[in-house]
């Protein structure tokens, strides 16, 4: 399996952090300003931001975090926990 990222997905990464880290004035305007976009164009956003929580979960899972992003990661761990448990949802991630 080929982890790289392409040249549009590392710009959108580096842009993503960049604007989260000094840029963004409300992550709840935010959020609902993203689903606020094509049916489609929700469910894809919605693959990224699970492959997103799932890597959290699984770092938490592996102790991969630290007291800065503690809660993000046990958040993200109860959430796709639950999911799975209740057959809504579906790893995706390799749990290496």
């Amino acid at each position: 399996m080929n982890n790289r990222l392409s040249e549009n997905e590392q710009a959108f990464v580096e842009c993503f952090s960049r604007f989260v880290n000094g840029q963004m004035g409300s992550a709840s305007k935010v959020g609902n300003a993203l689903a606020d976009d094509h049916r489609y164009l929700i469910n894809e956003k919605g693959k990224v931001v699970f492959a997103f929580l799932e890597r959290l979960a699984n770092d938490y899972q592996k102790g991969r975090y630290d007291q800065r992003d503690e809660w993000v990661c046990q958040l993200a761990a109860e959430t796709i926990e639950h999911l799975v448990e209740n057959g809504m949802y579906y790893r995706t991630l390799n749990n290496d």
